[in-house]
C-alpha cells in the first residue's frame, strides 16, 4: 500500500517491471541474431552475451564508486532511456560491432537503471516498511522476466525477432517519457521551489 501511494517509488518500480517485461528480453532473441542476422556461430553469440555483461558489470561499478547519491530520479530517467533506444538500434543492427557496442551501453545503463532504483527506494522507505517494498521490488524486477520472455518468444513467431525488439524498445522508451514528465521533472521543479524558498 505505501508503496503505490509514493509517486516516485510507484513509478520507479512500474517503470523497472516495464524494463524486466520488454526492456531485457534482448537476451532472448541473441541466438537468432548471433546465427540468422549476423550469420555467426557460438563463438558469435558468445561475444555478444560478454559484451552485454561486460557493460552491465561496469555500470553496477560505476553507480557503487559514486559518493553522491543526490538526482537519482533523473539518473533512472537517462538510463532507461539510453536502454530503451539501444534496443532501438540493436533491432535494427545487421553488423556484429554495432550489435556488441549497443549491447554493452545497453547491459551499462539496465544495470545502473535497477541499482539506482534500489537505492532510491530503499532511501525514501520507512524502516519498518522495508522488507515488504523490497519484496514488491523482487517480484517487479525477477517475477515478471519470465512473462516477459514468454510474451518476447510468442510475438516474435507472429513478426519475427527485429520487429519485436522494436516493438520492446518503444514500449520502454513511452514508459521512460511518462517517468520523465511524471517524475523527474517534477523532482527538479520541487528542489527549485524548496531553493527559493530558502534564499528568501
Amino acid at each position: 500500500r505505501f508503496a503505490m501511494s509514493d509517486l516516485p517509488i510507484r513509478s520507479t518500480l512500474l517503470l523497472l517491471s516495464v524494463l524486466s517485461l520488454f526492456g531485457l528480453q534482448y537476451s532472448v532473441f541473441m541466438p537468432i541474431y548471433a546465427q540468422d542476422i549476423l550469420k555467426g556461430n557460438a563463438r558469435t553469440l558468445g561475444l555478444l552475451m560478454s559484451a552485454a555483461g561486460v557493460g552491465a558489470v561496469l555500470g553496477a561499478l560505476h553507480f557503487a564508486a559514486r559518493t553522491n547519491y543526490k538526482g537519482l530520479a533523473r539518473w533512472i530517467a537517462a538510463t532507461s532511456t539510453t536502454t530503451a533506444i539501444g534496443i532501438l538500434i540493436f533491432s535494427g543492427a545487421k553488423v556484429f560491432w554495432l550489435c556488441a557496442l549497443v549491447l554493452f551501453v545497453v547491459g551499462f545503463a539496465a544495470t545502473s537503471q535497477m541499482a539506482a532504483t534500489n537505492t532510491l527506494i530503499q532511501n525514501r522507505v520507512p524502516d519498518e516498511l522495508r522488507s515488504r517494498v523490497m519484496a514488491v521490488y523482487a517480484t517487479m524486477f525477477m517475477g515478471v522476466q519470465p512473462i516477459g520472455a514468454l510474451i518476447a518468444g510468442g510475438v516474435a513467431k507472429r513478426i519475427g525477432a527485429p520487429h519485436t525488439l522494436s516493438v520492446f524498445g518503444s514500449l520502454v522508451l513511452l514508459g521512460s517519457l511518462v517517468f520523465v514528465f511524471r517524475v523527474a521533472l517534477r523532482t527538479r521543479r520541487t528542489k527549485q521551489s524548496t531553493t527559493a524558498a530558502a534564499d528568501d
